[in-house]
């Protein structure tokens, strides 16, 4: 297996994004601070992690499901990660029904074996069918899923939440807000890849 590319130690404290300068924080982060406490994020959205992670998507290549997730749990270890609950990024049932597998649930699944944090399906829910998000810019990210997830009560619980990709860090702003307007004490997130903003 070809390396997979690491994220820089230089990167955003709050999202990740890799950094050029000197400054611990993303010029979007220090403008619109993010409602999410901080990122943990394994690699760059680079080959040969994109193909691997098309498989696991879109063709459910459990070869490929089971080696991502050992290098998930890996970097959640490394890191120490905690958290009271994990929640994983929801699909609408459609969505669902369409791929036919839950990427983020997986994921979700296998961190929890390695941090002994319990996964809660029932924290978040797609309510609305939303369009692909890849190649959307930014404000149409926001339009799509505008209205689309509801977060039940969370009184106090520091959350992870778990995708697959972050790009825009539109959903995880999103859905770390509703979290925290929900009763969340704290939300991380927890990602196998960030894709550098061009």
């Amino acid at each position: 297996m070809r390396q997979l590319h690491t994220l820089p130690e230089h990167a955003c404290c709050r999202c990740a994004l890799p950094l050029d300068g000197g400054s611990r924080y993303c010029g979007r982060c220090l403008a619109e601070p993010p409602a999410f406490s901080h990122s943990l994020i394994a690699f760059h959205y680079q080959f040969p992690l994109d193909y691997l992670i098309g498989r696991f998507k879109f063709e459910r290549c459990l070869t490929s499901a089971h080696w991502l997730a050992l290098q998930f749990q890996h970097h959640l270890r490394q890191h120490k990660a905690a958290a009271n609950a994990i929640v994983p990024v929801p699909m609408h049932w459609r969505s669902l029904v369409k791929r036919g597998f839950d990427q983020t649930l997986w994921l979700a699944r296998a961190a929890s074996k390695t941090t002994h944090v319990p996964v809660r399906t029932d924290i978040l829910q797609k309510i609305r069918h939303s369009p692909a998000l890849h190649g959307l810019s930014r404000k149409d990210r926001m339009l799509a899923i505008r209205g689309a997830y509801r977060a039940a009560p969370v009184s106090g619980l520091h959350l992870a939440l778990v995708d697959d990709i972050v790009t825009t860090t539109t959903t995880s702003r999103t859905l770390s807000k509703l979290l925290i307007r929900a009763g969340a004490a704290s939300v991380q997130i927890w990602a196998l890849a960030r894709t550098p903003e061009h």
